[in-house]
Protein backbone atom coordinates (compact mmCIF):
# COMPACT_ATOMS: atom_id res chain seq x y z
CA UNK A 1 0.00 0.00 0.00
CA UNK A 2 0.97 3.48 -0.70
CA UNK A 3 2.48 5.40 2.07
CA UNK A 4 4.18 2.33 3.69
CA UNK A 5 8.06 2.62 2.74
CA UNK A 6 8.65 4.81 5.66
CA UNK A 7 8.50 1.93 7.94
CA UNK A 8 10.81 -0.37 6.38
CA UNK A 9 14.06 -0.65 8.00
CA UNK A 10 17.29 0.38 6.16
CA UNK A 11 18.17 -3.20 5.53
CA UNK A 12 15.00 -4.44 3.71
CA UNK A 13 14.49 -1.27 2.04
CA UNK A 14 18.29 -2.41 0.27
CA UNK A 15 16.86 -5.86 -0.59
CA UNK A 16 14.19 -4.22 -2.37
CA UNK A 17 15.42 -1.51 -4.31
CA UNK A 18 14.01 1.52 -2.37
CA UNK A 19 17.62 2.75 -1.93
CA UNK A 20 19.19 4.90 -4.72
CA UNK A 21 22.51 3.59 -5.32
CA UNK A 22 22.94 0.26 -2.86
CA UNK A 23 21.84 -2.84 -3.60
CA UNK A 24 22.61 -6.20 -1.97
CA UNK A 25 25.47 -8.71 -3.02
CA UNK A 26 25.96 -11.66 -1.43
CA UNK A 27 29.20 -13.92 -2.35
CA UNK A 28 28.52 -17.86 -1.55
CA UNK A 29 29.83 -21.24 -2.46
CA UNK A 30 30.38 -24.29 -1.98
CA UNK A 31 32.87 -27.25 -2.12
CA UNK A 32 31.60 -30.81 -2.15
CA UNK A 33 35.28 -32.21 -2.01
CA UNK A 34 37.16 -28.99 0.02
CA UNK A 35 40.54 -30.32 0.71
CA UNK A 36 43.66 -29.03 2.94
CA UNK A 37 44.38 -26.73 0.67
CA UNK A 38 42.86 -23.03 1.36
CA UNK A 39 40.67 -22.09 -2.05
CA UNK A 40 37.72 -20.51 -2.76
CA UNK A 41 34.69 -22.67 -2.88
CA UNK A 42 33.13 -23.31 -5.94
CA UNK A 43 32.26 -26.40 -8.26
CA UNK A 44 35.38 -27.64 -9.31
CA UNK A 45 38.70 -29.28 -6.98
CA UNK A 46 41.47 -26.69 -7.77
CA UNK A 47 42.10 -23.08 -7.07
CA UNK A 48 40.13 -20.18 -8.63
CA UNK A 49 42.42 -17.98 -11.06
CA UNK A 50 40.25 -14.90 -12.29
CA UNK A 51 40.57 -14.34 -16.56
CA UNK A 52 44.18 -12.49 -17.18
CA UNK A 53 42.54 -10.45 -19.74
CA UNK A 54 38.61 -9.62 -21.07
CA UNK A 55 37.97 -12.63 -23.42
CA UNK A 56 34.86 -14.30 -25.34
CA UNK A 57 33.82 -17.32 -22.89
CA UNK A 58 32.48 -20.47 -24.28
CA UNK A 59 29.40 -22.12 -22.34
CA UNK A 60 28.33 -26.04 -22.89
CA UNK A 61 26.36 -28.59 -20.67
CA UNK A 62 27.12 -32.04 -19.64
CA UNK A 63 23.78 -33.33 -20.83
CA UNK A 64 22.48 -32.73 -23.73
CA UNK A 65 18.68 -31.63 -22.50
CA UNK A 66 20.09 -28.10 -21.67
CA UNK A 67 18.92 -26.19 -23.65
CA UNK A 68 17.66 -23.20 -21.45
CA UNK A 69 18.65 -19.43 -21.68
CA UNK A 70 21.73 -18.61 -19.62
CA UNK A 71 22.08 -15.15 -17.81
CA UNK A 72 25.60 -14.35 -17.62
CA UNK A 73 26.86 -11.28 -15.22
CA UNK A 74 30.42 -9.85 -15.10
CA UNK A 75 32.57 -6.98 -16.09
CA UNK A 76 34.51 -6.18 -19.04
CA UNK A 77 37.75 -4.71 -19.76
CA UNK A 78 37.42 -1.57 -17.53
CA UNK A 79 35.25 -3.23 -14.61
CA UNK A 80 32.15 -2.13 -15.83
CA UNK A 81 29.37 -4.13 -15.21
CA UNK A 82 27.52 -6.01 -18.40
CA UNK A 83 25.89 -9.40 -18.90
CA UNK A 84 24.27 -11.42 -21.78
CA UNK A 85 21.82 -14.11 -22.48
CA UNK A 86 23.13 -17.16 -24.80
CA UNK A 87 20.94 -20.22 -25.01
CA UNK A 88 22.71 -23.39 -24.07
CA UNK A 89 23.12 -26.35 -27.36
CA UNK A 90 23.46 -28.97 -25.00
CA UNK A 91 26.76 -30.64 -24.85
CA UNK A 92 27.62 -27.99 -28.11
CA UNK A 93 29.52 -24.85 -27.23
CA UNK A 94 28.04 -21.24 -27.30
CA UNK A 95 29.75 -18.49 -27.18
CA UNK A 96 29.27 -15.08 -25.94
CA UNK A 97 29.42 -12.05 -28.34
CA UNK A 98 30.33 -10.04 -25.33
CA UNK A 99 34.00 -9.75 -23.91
CA UNK A 100 34.15 -10.72 -19.88
CA UNK A 101 37.20 -9.15 -17.60
CA UNK A 102 35.32 -11.11 -14.65
CA UNK A 103 31.82 -13.18 -14.12
CA UNK A 104 29.73 -12.40 -10.93
CA UNK A 105 26.80 -14.54 -11.97
CA UNK A 106 25.43 -16.89 -14.04
CA UNK A 107 21.83 -18.23 -13.84
CA UNK A 108 19.57 -20.34 -15.97
CA UNK A 109 15.75 -18.11 -16.99
CA UNK A 110 13.79 -21.22 -17.33
CA UNK A 111 13.56 -25.34 -16.17
CA UNK A 112 16.15 -27.22 -14.19
CA UNK A 113 19.94 -27.87 -15.70
CA UNK A 114 20.14 -31.66 -15.76
CA UNK A 115 24.01 -31.07 -16.52
CA UNK A 116 26.83 -29.45 -15.21
CA UNK A 117 27.16 -25.78 -17.24
CA UNK A 118 30.63 -25.20 -17.46
CA UNK A 119 31.97 -21.47 -18.84
CA UNK A 120 35.47 -20.93 -19.88
CA UNK A 121 37.76 -21.27 -22.60
CA UNK A 122 38.59 -23.44 -25.01
CA UNK A 123 35.81 -25.99 -23.41
CA UNK A 124 36.45 -28.87 -26.45
CA UNK A 125 40.12 -28.58 -26.25
CA UNK A 126 42.32 -28.03 -23.20
CA UNK A 127 39.84 -25.98 -21.19
CA UNK A 128 39.77 -22.69 -18.46
CA UNK A 129 37.26 -22.82 -16.43
CA UNK A 130 35.58 -19.33 -14.85
CA UNK A 131 32.25 -20.36 -13.96
CA UNK A 132 30.12 -23.70 -13.46
CA UNK A 133 26.68 -24.66 -12.58
CA UNK A 134 26.37 -27.97 -10.66
CA UNK A 135 23.37 -30.50 -11.98
CA UNK A 136 20.45 -28.75 -10.60
CA UNK A 137 21.43 -25.59 -9.13
CA UNK A 138 19.79 -23.13 -11.57
CA UNK A 139 22.42 -20.94 -10.71
CA UNK A 140 26.51 -20.47 -9.70
CA UNK A 141 27.86 -20.77 -6.23
CA UNK A 142 30.93 -19.51 -5.90
CA UNK A 143 32.84 -17.86 -3.08
CA UNK A 144 34.37 -15.24 -5.10
CA UNK A 145 33.46 -11.83 -6.85
CA UNK A 146 34.60 -8.58 -8.26
CA UNK A 147 33.62 -5.03 -7.06
CA UNK A 148 32.74 -3.42 -10.49
CA UNK A 149 34.36 -0.15 -11.15
CA UNK A 150 32.83 3.13 -9.54
CA UNK A 151 31.27 1.12 -6.71
CA UNK A 152 32.31 -0.12 -3.10
CA UNK A 153 31.18 -3.12 -1.58
CA UNK A 154 30.50 -3.08 2.13
CA UNK A 155 30.94 -6.05 3.40
CA UNK A 156 28.71 -6.69 6.85
CA UNK A 157 28.38 -10.82 7.31
CA UNK A 158 30.34 -13.90 6.79
CA UNK A 159 28.94 -17.57 7.84
CA UNK A 160 30.98 -20.94 6.42
CA UNK A 161 30.07 -24.35 7.50
CA UNK A 162 32.06 -27.50 7.79
CA UNK A 163 30.98 -30.66 7.61
CA UNK A 164 33.26 -32.24 9.89
CA UNK A 165 33.52 -30.46 13.63
CA UNK A 166 35.72 -33.10 15.15
CA UNK A 167 38.02 -31.00 17.57
CA UNK A 168 41.07 -32.48 15.88
CA UNK A 169 39.73 -31.33 12.48
CA UNK A 170 38.23 -27.71 12.34
CA UNK A 171 37.68 -25.85 8.95
CA UNK A 172 40.13 -23.26 8.63
CA UNK A 173 38.91 -20.00 6.63
CA UNK A 174 41.09 -17.21 4.98
CA UNK A 175 39.79 -13.83 3.11
CA UNK A 176 41.58 -13.00 0.04
CA UNK A 177 41.75 -9.72 -1.76
CA UNK A 178 43.48 -8.44 -4.70
CA UNK A 179 43.16 -5.09 -5.80
CA UNK A 180 43.75 -4.06 -10.08
CA UNK A 181 47.48 -2.95 -9.54
CA UNK A 182 48.18 -6.58 -8.01
CA UNK A 183 48.97 -6.42 -4.27
CA UNK A 184 47.57 -9.27 -3.01
CA UNK A 185 46.11 -9.65 0.58
CA UNK A 186 45.48 -12.37 2.78
CA UNK A 187 43.44 -11.44 5.85
CA UNK A 188 40.98 -12.56 8.83
CA UNK A 189 42.42 -16.71 8.62
CA UNK A 190 40.67 -18.16 11.65
CA UNK A 191 39.65 -21.87 12.51
CA UNK A 192 36.70 -22.97 13.41
CA UNK A 193 34.43 -25.58 14.57
CA UNK A 194 31.03 -26.82 12.31
CA UNK A 195 29.95 -23.18 12.19
CA UNK A 196 32.06 -19.46 11.61
CA UNK A 197 29.87 -16.33 11.68
CA UNK A 198 31.57 -12.88 11.62
CA UNK A 199 29.31 -10.30 11.98
CA UNK A 200 30.45 -6.61 11.50
CA UNK A 201 29.04 -3.65 13.27
CA UNK A 202 30.97 -1.39 11.32
CA UNK A 203 31.52 -3.47 7.39
CA UNK A 204 34.71 -3.76 5.87
CA UNK A 205 34.31 -1.60 2.67
CA UNK A 206 36.35 -3.07 -0.64
CA UNK A 207 37.33 -0.63 -3.23
CA UNK A 208 36.40 -0.47 -7.12
CA UNK A 209 37.99 -3.37 -8.99
CA UNK A 210 38.73 -5.19 -6.16
CA UNK A 211 39.13 -9.11 -6.65
CA UNK A 212 37.65 -11.24 -3.25
CA UNK A 213 37.80 -14.75 -2.65
CA UNK A 214 36.65 -16.17 0.38
CA UNK A 215 38.68 -19.13 0.73
CA UNK A 216 38.19 -22.75 3.22
CA UNK A 217 40.07 -25.63 3.53
CA UNK A 218 39.97 -28.75 6.14
CA UNK A 219 42.49 -29.17 8.60
CA UNK A 220 42.59 -32.78 7.33
CA UNK A 221 40.93 -35.15 5.09
CA UNK A 222 38.17 -34.43 2.60
CA UNK A 223 34.51 -32.66 3.13
CA UNK A 224 32.01 -30.28 2.42
CA UNK A 225 32.45 -26.56 3.10
CA UNK A 226 30.15 -23.54 2.34
CA UNK A 227 30.95 -20.32 2.78
CA UNK A 228 28.94 -17.29 2.28
CA UNK A 229 29.48 -13.30 2.43
CA UNK A 230 26.96 -10.57 2.88
CA UNK A 231 26.76 -6.86 2.19
CA UNK A 232 25.85 -4.00 0.03
CA UNK A 233 27.28 -2.41 -3.03
CA UNK A 234 27.00 1.31 -3.27
CA UNK A 235 27.24 2.91 -6.26
CA UNK A 236 29.61 5.85 -5.56
CA UNK A 237 28.04 8.62 -7.60
CA UNK A 238 24.67 7.96 -6.41
CA UNK A 239 24.28 9.61 -2.95
CA UNK A 240 20.74 9.96 -3.11
CA UNK A 241 19.52 9.49 0.57
CA UNK A 242 15.79 8.24 0.98
CA UNK A 243 14.42 8.53 4.94
CA UNK A 244 13.47 5.24 5.53
CA UNK A 245 13.30 4.30 9.13
CA UNK A 246 16.42 2.67 10.90
CA UNK A 247 15.85 1.18 14.20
Amino acid sequence: MAGNDKYINWEAAVALGKTAGNEAWNIFGYSTVATGNLKAMWYKDANYVFPPAAQIMQVKSTNAADTMPLLIQGLDANYDRISETVTLAGTSVVSTTKEFLRLNGAIILAGSNAGTIDIGNDLLGTPTYYKGIRPGDGRCQDSFSTIPRGYQFALYRIDAFSADSTSSKPGIFRNYVANESGRILNVARTTFFNNMNIQRRIPFVYAEKTDIQFQCATRSGSHEIGVFGEGVLHEMDNQTHLNYYSP
